[in-house]
């Protein structure tokens, strides 16, 4: 009989697929397979899992590619003895599989067989009830605690029908979520009176009126004129709150590419950060390396992104950008795409090309909202950014899935759609940057379509938590939705 552990964690797909990228990519000698991660407690994996890791190994994004690891991992526990028995994992914890629970043990706790999360809260269910008899074959001598019962998924429908249906604790995976109060929006805005903005702007800084993080942007305005008399600040010292005043010209009259500029403050904000925040040498020390940038879809991170990426390879600060996005998604899968690789990632570049367009063809100021294009002229024809870009070896639109092993020196990256990503990718990007590189991380935590993430433990919130003390380092919120009308109306009312 082998010994109870003080909890049992019985652990769904999404549970395993979490702990696999994590653990592939922050792999250490003393914790080579993700059971290490949990310690000396009891691991059961339902049998299903194994069905749902070999359907996700056939897909063709990024999960095949951690469903294959998992699969490598369980067979590392496999050369080590039989999971039906149990293996010691490297914290003295016990790996095994549990049987499938039969068609009338599902149906007599009205649960459908045949449906995975439903075998698997089923699979929870057993293992609490074979507590009972495992108790008491221990000797009443010893005192021996009774092991709590955790289904650990990052299911949240899962979690409520285990708790609310079957008073199963259901739980999500903790390891590796982002704290729940941490989230930071980016810019804080100060009202203050008359007289302590004008100090400010004649001190050059003002001290701030609560905590404040390293690089946050800060809005001071004068609560009696707020549209006409205010300042913008970005804090360099959190220990004294002292704020340092930036030149406010630079921020409200910045534009890029022509004629593109910020149409709010977050936006002006986010621009003169895309720039440099005042130092737009890539080299110099101390200069910002990291911005990320969240908000809701048509509130213009890619498109200012982009922008300030093309004014700055114009400018020569950089020899090319990459754009990167993992391949996720959204709906009904369309299966199997044909053609080269270019001509796979054609639908995924279909935003690249949209806000490029956009910004070499933008209304003049003079013509007002409904004005014509103003198309830029090159050579006597109309100017295809994106494709000139690729002729000049100056844009790459890379998969996620092929970053590992690359090294980008002097080049703008842009992560896309940050919030369906792990962690461990996010690492495996950021250890890619070279010298002379800043990479800006854009995600919106509304719209996460990877079923493994939540907004605690996505590739955004991971970023904007772990970076918040990092000197090199600047987030922005953005808020306004300003792509249309009915972009703002659907956001708000679907």
């Amino acid at each position: 009989m082998p010994e109870l552990r003080s909890k049992i964690f019985v652990l769904d797909t999404s549970a395993i697929i979490t702990l696999v990228q994590d653990i592939t990519t922050f792999r250490s000698k003393s914790s080579p397979a993700f059971a290490g991660v949990l310690g000396d407690n009891e691991i059961v994996i339902p049998r299903v899992v194994l069905d749902e890791l070999d359907g996700l190994r056939k897909t063709k994004d990024e999960r095949s590619a951690i469903a294959s690891a998992a699969s490598r991992q369980l067979e590392y526990y496999t050369n080590q003895g039989s999971l039906i028995a149990g293996v010691e994992t490297e914290k003295g914890g016990l790996l095994r599989m549990a049987s499938r629970p039969t068609k009338e043990k599902m149906e007599a706790l009205d649960l459908k067989p045949g449906v995975a999360d439903h075998e698997i809260l089923c699979t929870a269910i057993e293992v609490e009830d074979s507590l009972k008899n495992r108790v008491v074959d221990f000797s009443e001598e010893a005192e021996q605690e009774v092991p709590e019962v955790y289904l650990i998924t990052q299911d949240r429908i899962l979690r409520i029908l285990a708790r609310s249906v079957y008073g199963v604790r259901a739980e999500e995976l903790q390891s590796v979520c982002a704290p729940e109060y941490e989230y930071e929006r980016g810019l804080k805005t100060m009202l203050v009176d008359e007289d302590a903005v004008d100090t400010a702007i004649a001190q050059g800084g003002i001290i701030g009126d609560s905590a404040l993080h390293l690089n946050q942007l800060v809005h001071i305005v004068n609560k009696e004129n707020p549209f006409y008399h205010y300042a913008y600040g970005i804090c360099r010292d959190t220990q004294d709150r002292r704020i340092e005043l930036i030149d406010r010209a630079k921020v409200d009259f910045l534009k890029v590419a022509g004629e593109v500029s910020g149409r709010n403050v977050r936006q002006k904000l986010l621009l003169w950060s895309l720039m440099g925040c005042g130092e737009p040498d890539p080299f110099a020390p101390g200069g910002v390396r990291l911005i990320i940038v969240s908000g809701p879809a048509g509130s213009g991170k890619s498109f200012l992104t982009l922008a300030a990426a093309w004014e700055r390879l114009e400018r020569g600060h950089f020899e090319r950008i990459v754009v990167t996005r993992p391949m996720v998604d959204v709906g009904k899968d369309l299966g199997f795409l044909p053609g080269t690789l270019e001509e796979k990632l054609k639908p995924w570049g279909g935003p690249i090309e949209d806000n490029l367009r956009a910004i070499v063809q933008v209304p003049s100021p003079d013509e007002g909202r409904g004005g014509a294009k103003r198309a830029v002229q090159r050579g006597g024809k109309q100017f295809d950014a994106k494709t000139w870009l690729e002729m000049e070896d100056r844009l790459e639109l890379i998969p996620l899935t092929y970053i590992r092993g690359r090294t980008f020196r002097r080049t703008f990256v842009v992560l896309e759609e940050a919030q369906n990503i792990e962690r461990g990718p996010l690492k495996v990007l950021l250890t890619r940057l070279g010298e002379g590189s800043v990479v800006v991380i854009c995600g919106d935590e509304s719209q996460i379509d990877n079923q493994f993430l939540s907004r605690r433990n996505n590739g955004l919130i991971h970023a904007i938590n772990s970076f918040r003390s990092w000197p090199q380092a600047i987030h922005i919120h953005l808020e306004d939705i300003v792509r249309s009308d009915l972009a703002e109306a659907a956001s708000n009312l679907l």
